[in-house]
């Protein structure tokens, strides 16, 4: 059964190798589900930005919803604002601070990001900066992350690394009950509020659009996808998912990003529907 709502993560579940897709074809998938009365969620811990660049010369991107942050800012395909959970104030900065003097979290890339512009020490000039540019457009390089006033929906916390189970594991012993770290693949941590993630905000939309959990169908790869994968009726792991994905998830395709799986799939359940 075609379900009502279907999200997807971006990097490494919807987006190729090289970061892309076929936007012919998602074109007429959008208009083929909206008659079928479902809808498309894109959720992914990129900020909406870069979203934007990447769906935003869609003809009918007007029929997506973004949730972005990983899950701490929801957005309309119109650009309506549904929802934002900011960090307080306080909390952000001890965390900022944490990070960047824990010996076990050393050598690491920082991004705090507000809804409109990502911070960082990064130096404007550097090749690191330049990298990060790609997936935070307004990316914006300051003497002191602790002096942004900014309201802080995400940390993005990055090594040159593959396995960071271990600084994951320290963030959440020292902030429990205050931040929650997750593993967003690509050797990277993403931080937000333990009330927010991937699965809260699809729960949101679920009751804000009055769907029935069997009605909706998730597709990850990553460890910050467990949440909405675990929430829905049809929580599909990715071929090419983290091992801890596929172990937790029973569900698997058969094929990659590459392939491409998601498409795929939503072809074949608006075909059988």
């Amino acid at each position: 059964m075609l379900p009502r709502l279907i999200a997807t993560d971006l990097d490494g579940t919807f987006l190729d190798v090289h970061g892309d897709y076929d936007h012919a074809r998602l074109d007429a998938l959008l208009v083929d589900l909206d008659r079928r009365g479902s809808r498309l969620v894109l959720a992914t811990g990129d900020p909406l930005d870069h979203v934007y660049q990447l769906f935003g010369d869609l003809k009918h991107a007007d029929l997506l919803t973004y949730v972005v942050e990983d899950g701490a800012m929801i957005v309309s395909g119109t650009g309506t604002v549904l929802q934002q959970n900011a960090m307080p104030a306080t909390l952000s900065r001890q965390a900022i601070a944490w990070i960047q003097t824990a010996p076990l979290l050393a050598e690491n890339f920082l991004i705090a990001c507000a809804p409109q512009t990502a911070y960082t020490e990064l130096a404007a000039t550097s090749d690191r900066f330049a990298a990060s540019q790609v997936y935070y457009p307004s990316l914006t390089s300051v003497a002191d992350l602790l002096a942004v006033t900014a309201p802080v929906l995400k940390l993005d916390v990055t090594w040159l690394r593959n396995d960071v189970s271990a600084q994951v594991a320290a963030f959440n012993h020292t902030f429990a009950g205050q931040l929650v770290g997750t593993s967003s693949g690509l050797g990277g941590m993403n931080v937000t509020l333990p009330t927010v993630s991937k699965g809260a905000a699809l729960a949101f939309l679920q009751q804000r659009w009055q769907l029935t959990t069997d009605q909706l169908a998730a597709f990850g790869d990553s460890g910050n996808d467990l949440s909405m994968l675990q929430l829905v009726g049809q929580g599909i792991a990715i071929a090419n998912a983290a091992p801890e994905v596929l172990t937790a998830i029973p569900r698997h395709t058969q094929r990659t990003n590459v392939h491409p799986a998601v498409m795929d799939q939503i072809a074949d359940w608006l075909h059988r529907d």
